[in-house]
């Protein structure tokens, strides 16, 4: 989903709170809603998708008294950027988006950068952790010389060249304790022809 795909979404989302919508090009701060009001109103020339977001967090929630406009002190602003990277990442993954392309992801949402990895790299590791907790029985379980050569096998096969290999990233990939470093270092050596 592009970034126009993405703002188009979103405005959607904001009309089916029951919301007026208005573009104004003069406008003069990115967008702003009144929940009391129903109606929001964005600059069509500086908006971006996470202020859109932003401002449809402060709709779900019915944040009526928010202070200045980007008072990061504010636990309403505070949430509501919390928020709206969430969601926005959300739609992202439904969208085929994964963290390989957090790159693209900021720069579709002009979400703040610093602020959405630090969101998203939490949520990632917690999830890495939890997976790893779930197969926390698999990984101690012993591997033979036969299934890491398979395993190596298919993950070579995704490369047109291989200058290097990052054997961490490979055990991390297939699940296996990093216990198995040494066993899947001597198998692409095999493998690689690189003894």
């Amino acid at each position: 989903m592009g970034r126009q795909e993405l703002l188009e979404y979103l405005l959607k989302e904001v009309e089916k709170f029951g919301f007026s919508v208005f573009a104004d090009e003069m406008f003069p701060i990115p967008a702003i809603v009144n929940t009391d009001d129903k109606i929001m109103i964005y600059s069509s020339i500086e908006v971006t998708p996470f202020e859109i977001a932003h401002e449809l967090i402060h709709i779900i929630n019915k944040d009526s008294h928010r202070g200045k406009y980007f008072d990061a002190i504010n636990p309403q602003e505070a949430r509501a950027n919390h928020e709206a990277i969430l969601l926005l990442w959300e739609i992202f993954e439904a969208n085929g988006g994964n963290y390989e392309y957090f790159n693209v992801f900021v720069n579709t949402t002009e979400a703040p950068f610093e602020l959405a990895e630090s969101i998203i790299k939490n949520g990632y590791l917690e999830m890495h952790e939890a997976i790893t907790e779930i197969f926390e029985d698999e990984i101690k379980v012993s591997i033979n010389k036969q299934q890491m050569h398979d395993y190596i096998v298919d993950y070579i096969s995704y490369f047109d060249v291989i200058e290097t290999v990052n054997i961490y990233q490979f055990l991390d990939r297939y699940h296996l304790s990093h216990n198995f470093y040494n066993m899947a270092e001597k198998e692409f050596r095999l493998l690689l022809g690189t003894n």
